[in-house]
């Protein structure tokens, strides 16, 4: 309670100017008492000076006529003010060397300093007849003025402690009240409620430094309460637009993940997990966004692009993966995430990239098979004329630009009509798919190419580095050999076809399409009208 009490602004403040009042009195109080003590003594030593002077006449006379008795009646005199201990009357020798006149009382000390009063003759100014000592009393004169002085310092010290208390009185009437009365209203105060926020009362018309200071506590307050009202409705926003987006990112078809600068996933919503989480597997095998897709260099070079590019615009690309055992296609979209509120970014600042991936397999596979449809012939799997001439014409300029040769094989079945004529167009097709199928055994690489130009007309194309005819002369016969095999086109019945090859060989045999085709195509009319079933390559006929 006494520790509550201390706390006081009001009870401090009357403390400290009472200590302060009761230091300045006891200061005030001992030099006033040392510098009155020795005048106090003075004074008293100058009053038994003066008792000296007034009784000088008087002893004179008792001096000169030696009368003991008058001088005894005037030491006891003096003896009988307080001030005095002691005196003493003495006449100096005669002429006619008779005895002095010596008569003492009370307490005499030769050592003490004593008033000497030299007894004047009554008749002779200049002549001098006896000396009247006098003898203070010292204790006395102490006590005296100690005894005053004290009275002097009590009441001083009363004086300053009445002070003090009217001064308490005051100060806590109109300082430390009010802001006792300020602090218990900011007491009162939660600055997470503003309802709690009131306004401070003062007294208007008052321009004092409380009233002053409380009109700017309560504009203050209200400057604070406009801006907690508004962070509070601002935060509500914020927080219901926080759960809507989350609610979006969580809930949303299409996988999302934010990227860092080295393309690791900082974060990604369940979609995307779903996307690219194996089978039987809890977590994504990586969290480097380039190795779940194929085509990893390819990806991190276009993510870098976006970060380097000014203003990078949003960027599409289809991309195949697998994950586990499926193959999936997604359309990714890349946007360059930039903090408009960030004006200190500089140009080597690092940006966020968001990845939004939409699964598109089935539309891909549609496209592809649809493609693949426009690109084949429907009954071989071959490529058709329009597609076959496209890829031919580009194995050209690669054959062209980077020095190598492209070898074309235009391919007629012989013996093909009658079969059709005989057994049908049914057992034709028959012929036709098995064909294509021993063009595909034979000629699978990645650069071969086996076209369907119609009918029983077929083109096979091979892009090599090096072109040996010796080699490609055995390819064309092991390729007539494997058609001149028994096909079959029922369950008791086979029949054989055979088949020409005219060989034009690029850019030896043509630097065109059409001229290299037209080459070739002389060529494999010159094997059908000299015999049929061989091969032939256009250098050998065209002298």
């Amino acid at each position: 309670m006494i520790k509550i009490i201390s706390q006081k602004l009001y009870i401090r403040v009357a403390i400290a100017i009472a200590l302060v009042a009761i230091v300045v009195s006891l200061v005030s109080s001992m030099l006033s008492y040392y510098s009155g003590f020795k005048e106090k003594k003075n004074t008293n030593y100058l009053l038994v000076q003066q008792l000296a002077q007034t009784m000088g006449k008087t002893a004179a006379i008792a001096a000169y006529l030696n009368d003991k008795e008058l001088s005894q009646e005037i030491i006891n005199g003096l003896l009988s003010n307080d001030l005095v201990q002691g005196a003493s009357l003495e006449s100096e020798a005669n002429v006619k060397g008779e005895m002095e006149l010596f008569i003492a009382n009370g307490t005499i000390n030769k050592q003490k300093e004593a008033v000497l009063v030299r007894l004047v003759h009554p008749f002779l100014d200049d002549t001098f007849i006896g000396v009247l000592s006098i003898y203070p009393d010292d204790n006395f004169i102490q006590h005296q003025a100690q005894a005053a002085l004290k009275k002097e310092f009590i009441l001083m010290l009363v004086q300053s402690i009445v002070i003090a208390f009217f001064v308490s009185l005051v100060v806590q009437r109109w300082l430390t009240q009010p802001i006792q009365n300020l602090t218990d209203s900011f007491a009162k105060i939660n600055p997470s409620e503003p309802e709690t926020l009131k306004m401070l009362t003062f007294k208007q018309g008052k321009r004092d430094e409380i009233s002053r200071l409380t009109h700017g506590i309560n504009a203050l307050m209200h400057e604070l309460h406009l801006t907690i009202s508004n962070e509070q409705t601002l935060r509500k926003k914020t927080q219901e637009l926080e759960a809507k987006f989350r609610l979006i990112f969580e809930q949303a078809s299409a996988g999302i993940c934010l990227l860092d600068s080295k393309n690791i996933i900082t974060t990604f919503n369940p979609a995307f997990k779903h996307y690219f989480t194996v089978p039987g597997e809890k977590e994504l095998s990586t969290l480097h966004f380039p190795e779940l897709l194929n085509n990893v260099d390819e990806l991190q070079s276009l993510l870098k692009d976006i970060r380097l590019a000014h203003n990078p615009p949003q960027t599409t690309l289809d991309v195949e993966c697998k994950v586990g055992y499926k193959t999936l296609w997604f359309h990714c979209l890349f946007v360059r995430l930039t903090d408009q509120r960030d004006t200190n970014r500089g140009p080597q600042q690092e940006h966020l990239v968001e990845v939004i991936l939409h699964d598109v397999t089935e539309r891909a596979e549609r496209e592809l098979k649809t493609r693949f449809e426009a690109d084949h012939d429907p009954l071989t799997g071959l490529l058709n004329r329009r597609a076959g001439e496209k890829r031919l014409q580009k194995a050209l300029r690669e054959c062209i630009n980077h020095n190598k040769h492209l070898v074309l094989m235009m391919i007629d079945l012989d013996k093909f009509k009658p079969i059709n004529d005989t057994y049908g167009h049914e057992a034709g097709d028959k012929v036709l798919i098995e064909t294509a199928h021993r063009f595909k055994t034979l000629f699978h690489e990645q650069n071969d190419m086996c076209i369907r130009l119609g009918g029983d007309e077929f083109i096979v194309a091979r892009l090599v580095n090096t072109f040996n005819k010796a080699a490609t002369c055995e390819q064309a016969t092991a390729l007539l050999n494997e058609l001149q095999q028994h096909v079959s086109i029922s369950n008791t019945k086979t029949c054989v076809v055979g088949a020409s090859i005219g060989i034009a060989v690029a850019p030896t045999d043509g630097t065109e399409l059409h001229e290299l085709m037209h080459n070739g195509d002389k060529t494999l009319y010159h094997v059908k009208e000299t015999g049929r079933g061989k091969v032939a390559f256009y250098d050998d006929i065209k002298n």
